[in-house]
Order: structure tokens, then C-alpha cells, then sequence
């Protein structure tokens, strides 16, 4: 391994018994003498967000979107209060379910209701009338939103059973924001390595191989959530249409898969994005010579306190091809370097020992 310059030698091959090491970014003087904690090399977040919204604007676009237009309502549906979904009786949005007008109410409908005689009932949370004393119209206007009701759901239902998740997982490109991701990513750890060693050149050729294995890594995690979601959201659709479900409840549902799905595209993109730059620091140190780390850890928040099985590792050295357990007692063993387990914020500081 190269000598940095730094560090004081004696011609000769001789060392003297006590080397100087003049302190300057990017190195942390180790208090052994003869090695030098690197600063950590971290993913741009600017990246992980980008990529965490391509994944968002997929989930919205390829499952949510035809599934709210199939309810007649705008695409809004998705991040406006349920307000939105208060209609006219004939929408289906406002319905009348044994006695009892039900939904959302604004101000113009809850005065028509009271013009027909309807009672609020703060029970049911909606206004009390008996089908008999209604207007011939509204009567009319009840059967037509049922049997409307009842061919959105099954246009719902068989939208979702013409979703095919291969197809899904096929509209995410991230290629180009990764492989922006590792160029910067290189260039940061070349110039922590400049002067101690000779950092392996990283062609473009090699970038586009590794940006394309991470975002097929992406797609197949993508392919099996949306398998999964789609089957779970058309049962609980077919379920909920037979036993009296209405528009609000239908659209509820949709926001809350929704929801299970944006909080699926933050992890996919934090886990994914890390587990792979992780990776390919190591593999960078270790062509480079750089074999060992100290593992340091954030410093945590009530909210999100570090593992105490983490706890454990901070300030002592590993090596890259030889991680540690990072599970607790009891559970399934699993070595892992800083920021490769689930959700992991831990970080390495690479160690180099001149000899």
C-alpha cells in the first residue's frame, strides 16, 4: 500500500519509533499511531429521495389512479380530505343504507335533508327517514346509485384482475439516477483515498452493469408487492361490495392501500439504495487494500433508538468479508456490515494501517 505523504518516514526503510501525522480532511488520526480512521463515505440523499419518488409515481399511476377513476372521482381523491367525496345521491357518494342517509355531508345536502323531513342522528352518524316518506325522485335516485354502485364494483374488481404486477414493476426506471448516485459516490471515496492508495478505476461501462442490477433488484421486490397487494385489496373490495359497502368506504380503502404503498416506496428506496452502496463501498475499499473499519453509530432518537445489538459494535474493527452478528440473543443469526440490516443507520469509518 502506498505511504500518505503525511505520515513521516525515514529513508532507508527505517521508521522512527514515534511517526507524525499532520491532521487534514479527509483523516482521522487513530490513537494507536500507525493508522488512520477514514471519514464515512454516504450516499447522497437528494438520490434516495428522487429514487423514492419514482417508485411513489408508480404505485400512484400504475394501481391507484385507475382505481379512483373507475369511482368517478379526480385523481385529488388521493390526497384531499374524504370532503371530496360528497356528491350528489345519484353519485353514489351520499347513499341511503336501512333508513339512514349516509356519508359526507356539506352544507347545501345536509339542508336539502332537512327540507324533506330527515333527522340527524348522531348514533348513526347520518339522517334518519323512512323510505316511504321519501320524493318519488330521491327514490329514484337510490336505485340508480345501487345499481351503479354494483357495476363499479365489479369494473373495480376487474381492473385489479387485469393488473399484472410483471408489467407494474417494469415502468420504474431508476438506472439513470443510480448511476448518477454511484459517480458521486466514487468520486467522494477517491478523494479519501488520494494520496494513501491508488483507488481501481470505475469505467462507465461498470457503473451502468452495477445501476441496471440494482434496479432489477427494485423491480422483483416491486413485482412481489404489488402481487400481493392487488390480490389483498380485491378480496377485501369483493368483501365489502357483498356486505353494503358504499363509495366512502371504497374509496377509504383505496387510500389506505394507498398509503401501505407509499410507505412501501420510502422503504424500497432507503433499504434498496443503501444495501447496494454499501455494497459497493466495500468492494471499492477492499480493491483499494483498505480491509478494515471501525463501526461507529448514529445517536439516536426515542422515536428510533439504535439496537442495542448495534450498540455493542461501536468503536470496535471488523473486516469487510468478515462482518459481525448484528442480531440479538434468540433470534436468526445475521452478520452484517454498517448499513446493510433492515433500517440500519450505522456507518463505517475504513481504517488504514500503514505498515
Amino acid at each position: 500500500m502506498a505511504v500518505h505523504p503525511a505520515v513521516n518516514r525515514t529513508v532507508g526503510g527505517s521508521r522512527p519509533s514515534s511517526p507524525t501525522i499532520k491532521v487534514a480532511s479527509p483523516l482521522i488520526v487513530n490513537k494507536l499511531g500507525d493508522e488512520v480512521e477514514l471519514d464515512p463515505i454516504r450516499a447522497d440523499a437528494a438520490d434516495i429521495d428522487a429514487i423514492e419518488k419514482r417508485i411513489k409515481k408508480l404505485f400512484r399511476e400504475e394501481i391507484y389512479l385507475p382505481l379512483i377513476r373507475e369511482l368517478g372521482l379526480p385523481k385529488q381523491a388521493l390526497h384531499n380530505s374524504r370532503e371530496d367525496f360528497v356528491q350528489a345521491i345519484i353519485s353514489g357518494k351520499i347513499y341511503f343504507d336501512r333508513g339512514i342517509f349516509k356519508g359526507r355531508f356539506s352544507a347545501s345536502i345536509s339542508k336539502e335533508l332537512r327540507n324533506i323531513r330527515a333527522v340527524w342522528n348522531a348514533q348513526q352518524k347520518g339522517y334518519k327517514i323512512s323510505f316511504s316518506r321519501l320524493p318519488q325522485e330521491i327514490k329514484t335516485a337510490i336505485g340508480v346509485s345501487e345499481d351503479r354502485f354494483k357495476k363499479v364494483v365489479r369494473r373495480i374488481d376487474q381492473r385489479l384482475g387485469e393488473m399484472l404486477p410483471e408489467n407494474i414493476s417494469d415502468q420504474l426506471k431508476t438506472e439513470n439516477i443510480f448511476d448518477t448516485s454511484l459517480w458521486k459516490l466514487n468520486r467522494k471515496l477517491e478523494g479519501t483515498l488520494k494520496g494513501i492508495t491508488v483507488a481501481p478505476e470505475l469505467t462507465d461501462a461498470q457503473r451502468i452493469i452495477i445501476a441496471e442490477e440494482y434496479t432489477n433488484d427494485l423491480k422483483r421486490f416491486i413485482k412481489d408487492w404489488s402481487e400481493k397487494e392487488i390480490v389483498r385489496l380485491r378480496k377485501r373490495i369483493q368483501e365489502k361490495g357483498l356486505s353494503g359497502f358504499r363509495y366512502e368506504g371504497m374509496v377509504d380503502e383505496i387510500q389506505k392501500s394507498y398509503q401501505v404503498g407509499l410507505n412501501k416506496a420510502k422503504f424500497l428506496a432507503r433499504q434498496e439504495t443503501n444495501l447496494m452502496l454499501t455494497k459497493f463501498k466495500e468492494a471499492r475499499y477492499e480493491e483499494a487494500g483498505v480491509n478494515q473499519y471501525i463501526w461507529h453509530t448514529v445517536a439516536g432518537t426515542p422515536a428510533h433508538p439504535v439496537r442495542d445489538s448495534h450498540k455493542k459494535l461501536a468503536g470496535k474493527k471488523f473486516s469487510w468479508n468478515d462482518p459481525p452478528i448484528t442480531t440479538r440473543p434468540g433470534e436468526p443469526v445475521r452478520r452484517n456490515n454498517p448499513g446493510q440490516d433492515f433500517n440500519c443507520r450505522c456507518f463505517a469509518r475504513p481504517v488504514v494501517k500503514f505498515k
